[in-house]
């Protein structure tokens, strides 16, 4: 039960990683996409470093998202498209890795990399 429990917490930020690689992966820079999907497995090492070391990549991550977020949009009102359906879309693309980070603070995983101390 605890394995199952410990695997739903890790499954947001995993995707929350793969869904940056597949951005990459789109803008041709296919070694930051390789990086980003063997990423998680740092993950299995039980360590606070590891663990801070995941929480920094997020919030970078959502710092390129929101970099990625402006540019797609100004493409957009130049181009006098649709702009609105793009940016609720980035918002939950935003949100969603800003809570994948966040995960870090429930206690199960407090307590697997030491982070209560």
């Amino acid at each position: 039960m605890r394995s199952l429990k410990l695997s739903f917490l890790l499954l947001p930020i995993v995707l929350s990683l793969w869904l940056l690689a597949a951005h990459f992966l789109r803008n041709g820079n296919v070694v930051l996409c390789i990086g980003l999907v063997v990423f998680p497995l740092l993950l299995s090492i039980q360590q606070r470093w590891a663990a801070r070391f995941t929480q920094v990549a997020l919030s970078v991550s959502v710092i390129i998202w929101m970099q990625a977020t402006y540019q797609m949009l100004s493409e957009r009102l130049m181009m006098g498209d649709d702009w609105m359906r793009m940016s609720a879309i980035m918002l939950g693309v935003i949100g969603f890795t800003i809570l994948s980070a966040c995960a870090f603070l429930h206690p199960l995983l407090e307590k697997r990399y030491g982070l209560s101390q």
